[in-house]
C-alpha cells in the first residue's frame, strides 16, 4: 500500500532527526562543557535534558509536509525547525522549572540554541531528500501511469510531485480513447499520453509500469475487472482514486457497519445515544434554573412594560418547524403590538410595529427566555439552528436545496451561525446559505465543548449586542 511507505517513511525521518538532534546535543555538550564527561551525577541530569528536549520536538514533527516548488520547500522547512525548536527548549526549562534545578548551564543552553536550530534545519531540509535518495532510488522506484483523461491527471499532478520524495515516478496517461495525433504532439501539458486503455497490456511492459493509479470509475466495471486483471498478472500494483465527491456532488465519507462498507455525506455525532443523551443533560441543567428563577422575574417585568406601552398578552406564541419537518408551538415574550398585520414579515431595523420596551427587550435576547420551556418540553435545545416559520422554510428551501439538513437535529434557542454573527433579518439569498453552511458545519462537528463555546459567546453577545440585534 502506498499508505505504508509514507507512513514507513515518516517514521524513518523522526528517527534519523532524534538521532541528528541527540549527536548535536552531546557534541555541543562536549565542545562547551568537556568537563561534564567525568561527572557521572553530571552525565545523568544532562540525559534528562536531552530526553525532554527528543520529548518536545517530537510535539512539533507532525502537521501538513505539502510544498510547491523549491521556495515553498524552503519556507516550510524553516517554520518546522523554529517550532521544533522552540517545543524542545520549553521541553528542556519545563524539567529545570519542575524540579527547580540549578545545575544545568545557562550559557550552554543558550549557545546551543542556534546550533539546534541548523540541525534541525538541516534535518527537516535534507535529510527527507537523502532518504529518499537511499531508500526509493532504483529498484524501488515506482514508475506509475495514470488511467484517465489529462484533465484528471492534471488535477492529482500536485499530489504526485509531493509523492516523489517516496519514489512516484509518473510516466504518462494512458487515456479511455485513442487522442488524434495532432492532440498528442500537441499536448503542452505535464504528462505523455502513452496510449488507450485498449493497449494497456502492450504499454505496462514497454513503459516498465509497476503502478497504475485508476483516474475515473466511471470506465464501467468490466473493464475495471479487466485491469485488475491485468496488473494482478503483471505485477503491477494498482490504485483508484476516489472520486466519489464528484459523483454525488458533495463531499463523502467511508465507513464500516458489521462488516458492509458504506458511503455517507456526512458525520453526524449526534446520532449516537449516549452523545443525545449528554446534550440532553445539559439541555436541563440550563433550562431548569432559567424557568426556575429567571422566568418569574423576566414575565413579571415584561407584563409591567406591556402594561405601560402595549397592553395585551405577555407572551407570543406561534408555530415553528422543528426536528424532522415536525411542527410546535415557539414561545417569546410580545415584542410587537396586538395585531401587527403581516406576521411572517420579518423585523426591521426601526420596525414600527415593535413597541419602545419591546426594542430592547429583543436587543438584549430577554424576548427568547420563554424558549427555555420548549427545551423543557423537548421541542428545543439551548444549542441548534434556528426554527422558522412554515413560509419562510418553504422560500428559503428553494433558495438553497440542502436547507432541510438543519432539520435533522432539534433547533435551537442560540446557534453556531447567532455566534458567528449570522442574526436578525435576511437581506440576501446569500445570508440563507451561510446561515445554512453554519448549521450544517454544528450537526456535523458537534461536540459538548462546542456547546459550551456557543452558549459563553450566546451570553457575551447578550450583554454586548451586535449591530444586527433589532
Amino acid at each position: 500500500m502506498l499508505s505504508n511507505r509514507s507512513i514507513g517513511f515518516h517514521g524513518l525521518f523522526v528517527v534519523l532527526l532524534l538521532i541528528l538532534v541527540t549527536f548535536s546535543f552531546w557534541s555541543w555538550l562536549f565542545i562547551w562543557e568537556n568537563a561534564v564527561f567525568f561527572d557521572p551525577v553530571a552525565l545523568k541530569k544532562y540525559l534528562l535534558y536531552n530526553e525532554f528536549l527528543l520529548i518536545g520536538i517530537l510535539f512539533g514533527v507532525g502537521g501538513k509536509r505539502h510544498s510547491h516548488g523549491p521556495h515553498q520547500e524552503f519556507v516550510n522547512a524553516v517554520r518546522r525547525s523554529g517550532r521544533q525548536a522552540v517545543l524542545g527548549l520549553f521541553g528542556v526549562l519545563f524539567l529545570v522549572f519542575a524540579l527547580q534545578d540549578t545545575f544545568v548551564s545557562r550559557s550552554f543552553l543558550l549557545s546551543y540554541i542556534p546550533w539546534l536550530s541548523l540541525t534541525l534545519f538541516f534535518s527537516n531540509y535534507m535529510a527527507p531528500k537523502w532518504l529518499s535518495h537511499w531508500f526509493f532510488s532504483g529498484n524501488r522506484e515506482e514508475r506509475v501511469a495514470l488511467a484517465g483523461t489529462i484533465e484528471q491527471a492534471d488535477q492529482i499532478k500536485p499530489w504526485l510531485e509531493r509523492k516523489r520524495i517516496i519514489g512516484l515516478r509518473p510516466v504518462g496517461v494512458v487515456c479511455p480513447q485513442p487522442m488524434p495525433e495532432h492532440k498528442v504532439s500537441g499536448n503542452g501539458a505535464s504528462f505523455r499520453v502513452l496510449g488507450c486503455l485498449d493497449e494497456m497490456n502492450e504499454i505496462l511492459k514497454k513503459e516498465s509500469i509497476t503502478q497504475l493509479i485508476v483516474l475515473d470509475l466511471s470506465m464501467g466495471r468490466e473493464r475495471l475487472r479487466n485491469l485488475t486483471k491485468l496488473c494482478e498478472g503483471s505485477s503491477v500494483r494498482i490504485l483508484a482514486l476516489d472520486d466519489l465527491d464528484n459523483y454525488f456532488n458533495h463531499t463523502t465519507m467511508l465507513f464500516e457497519d458489521d462488516g458492509v462498507r458504506l458511503i455517507g455525506l456526512r458525520e453526524e455525532p449526534l446520532e449516537s445515544p449516549i452523545n443525545r443523551f449528554v446534550k440532553r443533560i445539559m439541555d436541563l441543567a440550563i433550562a431548569l434554573p432559567v424557568v426556575i428563577f429567571v422566568l418569574p422575574f423576566t414575565t413579571a417585568l415584561v407584563w409591567m412594560l406591556q402594561r405601560l406601552q402595549s397592553p395585551g398578552p405577555v407572551f407570543f406564541c406561534r408555530e415553528r418547524i422543528g426536528m424532522m419537518g415536525q411542527s410546535f408551538m415557539m414561545f417569546k415574550y410580545r415584542t410587537m403590538r396586538t395585531n401587527p398585520g403581516d406576521e411572517a414579515r420579518q423585523a426591521s431595523k426601526d420596525d414600527q410595529r415593535i413597541y419602545p420596551a419591546g426594542r430592547w427587550l429583543r436587543k438584549l435576547s430577554i424576548d427568547e427566555l420563554p424558549q427555555f420551556l420548549n427545551v423543557l418540553k423537548g421541542d428545543m435545545s439551548v444549542v441548534g439552528p434556528r426554527p422558522h416559520l412554515q413560509k419562510h422554510e418553504e422560500l428559503w428551501m428553494r433558495v438553497m436545496s440542502r436547507y432541510v439538513i438543519r432539520r435533522f437535529i432539534r433547533p435551537g434557542i442560540t446557534g453556531y451561525a447567532q455566534i458567528n454573527g449570522f442574526r436578525g433579518e435576511i437581506h440576501a439569498e446569500a445570508d440563507v446559505q451561510k446561515r445554512v453552511e453554519m448549521d450544517i458545519h454544528y450537526l456535523e462537528n458537534w461536540s459538548l465543548s462546542l456547546d459550551c463555546i456557543i452558549v459563553l459567546k450566546t451570553i457575551k453577545h447578550c450583554i454586548f449586542p451586535p449591530r444586527s440585534a433589532y
